[in-house]
């Protein structure tokens, strides 16, 4: 099913990069090796914040760049029907608690950020090779709930809770190649530099709505779940491809990626595979401030194996089978340059699309701050 979503998502694609490439000639026309520094030319080169639409240096050319980025979660989604928490959820009261039979999981995450810095810098070594590296400091806040029953399956009240994770992701290389003045081929590699070992403490407090006893139960250290893991555990081929060009103050293309997780971590289980698409369009309004648009498809697949230590009845956000999905993401951002080297950016955004093998926490808020300095 992932497989034959992923050739009509890469159809897709392909139509657009033949649709965008009857701007070819005004592409040619934008001679990319040369940059005389102004602001206009900043403005085809960039990054909006959130997005690294790759693109070649010329030889000597450098550019460094941060980006904060924060994405909200809240509420549950299996396929595109929303869940309820206590359709799926809910323990027995006993010390400690158990699952409750009636559902297949003791307790259900509600809400979830996830925060990432990110430290990226590129280096032209050629006119026609560029190296980028990436490294990223992430963490992770998840809200979870138990539903709590007697014995005789009476609801006594809810208990909530919280973890976090926090630490350094994995680490990102990727070698670029100018193809043509529009066309650009990258390979690149993630390193596991993140953690796929990290434990939580949870406390569950609550009050018991049959005699107004406060209720609590203390879980841990255990186990984090998948998506409160800081890394994938394996490394990672993600081959690119990225079409740009422009016309007057317009500027437009799409990228398309594809990560391939090799082998199996050493928690015995493969992160998903992930086909993602960007189409995008700039405008530039003077030599200063830029607008940007976006759109972005992403496609996942379900994580292969299971961590030992990940009791997949604890919560659906334990349970493989409860991960992958599709999503599409529109986007708007704005970018100012300034004292001639530098620039600020900000994008903002939500999924237009969601379409999860849940239940999965779904996708509400994305948005990021960037800062850049480049030298051409």
């Amino acid at each position: 099913m992932f497989l034959h979503k992923k050739n009509v998502l890469l159809g897709c694609f392909s139509a657009a990069m033949l649709g965008l490439s009857s701007g070819a000639l005004a592409a040619e026309e934008m001679d990319h090796s040369q940059h005389d520094m102004s602001a206009m030319d900043h403005s085809q080169h960039d990054s909006t914040a959130g997005q690294h639409v790759h693109h070649g240096h010329g030889k000597g050319g450098f550019m460094f760049e941060y980006q904060f980025m924060r994405m909200e979660m809240d509420g549950l989604l299996d396929g595109t029907d929303s869940v309820n928490t206590r359709d799926i959820s809910g323990a027995t009261m006993g010390a400690p608690p158990t699952n409750n039979m009636m559902t297949p999981y003791m307790m259900s995450p509600t809400a979830m950020t996830m925060d990432m810095h990110m430290f990226m810098g590129m280096y032209g070594f050629t006119d026609t090779f560029t190296l980028m590296g990436m490294i990223n400091y992430l963490a992770n806040d998840m809200d979870m709930i138990m539903h709590m029953y007697t014995p005789t399956n009476v609801f006594a009240g809810d208990m909530t809770g919280a973890m976090d994770t926090s630490g350094i992701g994995d680490t990102r290389f990727d070698g670029m190649f100018k193809l043509s003045n529009s066309w650009t081929g990258s390979v690149g590699l993630s390193i596991p530099t993140g953690s796929i070992d990290e434990k939580v403490t949870m406390t569950m407090a609550g009050t018991n709505i049959l005699n107004g006893n406060p209720m609590m139960v203390t879980n841990g250290p255990m186990q984090a779940p998948y998506m409160m893991q800081l890394g994938s555990g394996t490394y990672d081929l993600i081959p690119s491809v990225t079409y740009q060009t422009g016309s007057g103050n317009w500027n437009w293309g799409g990228q398309a990626s594809y990560t391939y997780h090799i082998g199996e971590n050493d928690n015995d289980y493969t992160v998903g595979d992930i086909l993602e698409i960007n189409g995008y369009g700039r405008y530039s309004v003077n030599k200063a401030l830029t607008l940007s648009g976006r759109l972005e498809i992403l496609d996942w697949d379900k994580i292969d194996g299971q961590d030992p230590l990940i009791n997949p009845m604890m919560s659906p956000a334990g349970d493989p089978n409860a991960t992958g999905g599709t999503r599409a993401d529109l986007l708007f951002g704005i970018s100012g340059h300034f004292a001639k080297y530098h620039m600020i950016s900000l994008e903002v955004g939500a999924p237009i699309f969601q379409d999860l093998n849940g239940p999965q926490l779904e996708t509400d808020l994305i948005y990021s701050i960037g800062y850049q300095y480049m030298m051409m």
